[in-house]
């Protein structure tokens, strides 16, 4: 028995309405693997910087800021992993993994980010077809 027959056998043995469920359920496992695939880029598309200027973080928000970019771009927006207290945001010099609208201030927690969601998105396709499996009979 091949993949497709096994598949033919599962779809085989829904009804309408669980292959409908079964397929809203798939295609919604594709988000984390979004994240994951964003979290790749940019794990492997980023470069190291230091902030350049000011960071503004607000008491229960995230920071921003501005960096420069190897070949003169000045990157800015959201820099994630800052938690300063209000007196303390007039730093400069921080260190930055960043590409040109987003920044990190450790590059390792891109990629365990983009394993944890890769894990989590294929754990769900073992649910989601485990429970299919086990309805189709």
């Amino acid at each position: 028995m091949g993949p497709l027959a096994w598949s033919a056998d599962v779809v085989g043995g829904l009804k309408w309405w669980q292959r409908a469920v079964l397929v809203v359920c798939l295609c919604a496992l594709a988000l984390p693997l979004w994240f994951a695939a964003r979290n790749v880029h940019r794990f492997a598309d980023g470069d190291r910087t230091i902030t350049e200027g000011y960071v503004h973080c607000d008491w229960d928000g995230p920071c921003t800021g501005t960096w420069r970019l190897p070949g003169g771009q000045q990157g800015h927006g959201e820099i994630a992993g800052l938690n300063f207290e209000y007196d303390e945001e007039q730093v400069t010099g921080i260190r930055l993994y960043a590409g040109r609208d987003w920044a990190v201030t450790d590059r390792s927690g891109l990629a365990f980010d983009a394993a944890y969601e890769f894990a989590g998105a294929a754990l769900g396709v073992v649910v989601v077809l485990s429970v299919a499996w086990f309805r189709s009979r």
